[in-house]
């Protein structure tokens, strides 16, 4: 009897679409698709690990000190999505960790940015006088959000948009955690009723973040910190809602197995090659940023504000 015909004689009754088998028979089975994930995934690790070193650099010699350690820390987010990533392809049983932890990683980062954000711009006195005197027209698409645009409120809107991002999802990843912990098969079973939560305070966050840019960001136009913050915002489409939608459609679909585990196998290598070929696309960018822009604009001074050399 092979390793693969054991598994099947003990698993009797186990659920195809959320087994996944033991490392052993993982590593042997799918030795080639394994091999070329994680040849690609080392690869992209290398490359992350090289942007990040660099823009540090680049960030200690071309950025004032009160505004060093807040990049450093909105820039970890791409190494620590991608070591995530490799971790989950190395031992996929914990791939359900590897999938929360860079997401909230991600949350507390955006809030750390978003303070650097608004003090760039002047401070919570410039901000104010701002939505004082400019009125913009919510998006058509999210009517619900209309009461952001409210100009006595709109500060205080966005600011609890932005703030109930990493503290909503640091209490939610928590419980997620736990659940996995204690019984993995429950975890997949709570999923959907998790999921709206989640979704709700993404949209809330996306509401909020949308007011601000699009009220600062026009009078700011050679401000280079929004494309900083642009960048940043691509990490949320890519360790949350893309993920949301793989795992529905793969919830939503139907496998018969071949071999112990086979579809949640699969699904896991695909989706941390995306996230990792989509980072690769997004450091790049980030790479030729801080390359170029920063060591033109910055010149060691920090971001350099319009508004106050008017």
């Amino acid at each position: 009897m092979n390793l693969t015909e054991e598994v099947f004689s003990t698993e009797e009754g186990f659920d195809c679409r959320n087994y996944l088998p033991p490392l052993r028979l993982y590593y042997s089975e799918y030795a080639t698709s394994l091999g070329l994930s994680l040849t690609v995934g080392c690869a992209v690790w290398l490359w992350v690990t090289f942007v990040f070193v660099k823009v540090i650099s680049l960030i200690k010699r071309h950025t004032d000190k009160d505004q060093v350690m807040v990049l450093i820390i909105a820039n970890t987010v791409y190494f620590t999505v991608v070591t995530f990533n490799v971790v989950a392809l190395l031992i996929p049983q914990v791939a359900v960790v590897c999938d929360i932890v860079p997401f909230v990683a991600f949350c507390w980062c955006i809030l750390v940015f978003f303070r650097y954000l608004k003090e760039s711009v002047g401070g919570d006195s410039v901000v104010m006088a701002l939505y004082a005197s400019k009125a913009i027209e919510p998006p058509p698409v999210c009517p619900c959000f209309r009461f952001i645009y409210d100009k006595k409120r709109q500060l205080r809107a966005i600011r609890l948009g932005i703030m109930q991002l990493p503290v909503y999802n640091s209490v939610v990843a928590s419980i997620q955690l736990i659940i996995f912990s204690f019984d993995k098969d429950l975890f997949f079973d709570v999923f959907y009723v998790i999921l709206p939560f989640i979704i709700t305070s993404i949209v809330f966050y996306v509401g909020a973040s949308v007011s601000f840019i699009k009220t600062v960001a026009p009078l700011y136009p050679d401000n280079p910190i929004f494309k900083r913050f642009f960048l940043l915002q691509l990490v949320l489409i890519i360790t949350k809602p893309q993920i949301i939608i793989l795992e529905l459609i793969y919830n939503l679909s139907t496998f018969e197995c071949t071999l112990a585990g086979e579809p949640k196998v699969y699904i896991n290598l695909i989706k941390q090659m995306i996230i990792m070929i989509e980072l690769t696309i997004v450091t790049i960018f980030s790479y030729k940023f801080y390359t170029t822009e920063q060591a033109v604009g910055d010149k060691k001074t920090g971001v350099t504000n319009a508004a106050y050399e008017a």
